[in-house]
C-alpha cells in the first residue's frame, strides 16, 4: 500500500515525539499488511470525517485515512481523540 500525506497530518506528525512517530509509523506498516488487524482498532468515522476511516496509534492517539483505491491511502490528520473529534 502506498501512503500519501495531507498537509494538515504533516504538520501534526512533526509536532509528535519521536517515540509517537515511530509508533504512527509501525502501526502504518502494520495497516498496510493487514488492514483489520485488531490492535488498529479501524473503524468508520462521521461527520465532520465522513467518508474517512480511523485507526489507532497508541490508546489516545488516532490517524485519520480515506482509501483513494485499493493500493493508495490518504492520511488526513493525526491527534489525540480530544484533537480530532473534540470530546
Amino acid at each position: 500500500m502506498q501512503f500519501f500525506r495531507s498537509r494538515r497530518f504533516e504538520k501534526r506528525f512533526k509536532r509528535l515525539s519521536r517515540s509517537l512517530r515511530d509508533r504512527a509509523i509501525e502501526r502504518q506498516l502494520l495497516f498496510a499488511s493487514d488492514p483489520r488487524h485488531p490492535l488498529l482498532d479501524d473503524h468508520t468515522l462521521n461527520e465532520p470525517y465522513l467518508g474517512c476511516r480511523s485507526f489507532s496509534v497508541t490508546s489516545d492517539m488516532r490517524i485519520i485515512y480515506r482509501l483513494i483505491s485499493d493500493i493508495d491511502c490518504l492520511l488526513v490528520d493525526i491527534g489525540t481523540h480530544h484533537e480530532l473529534y473534540g470530546s
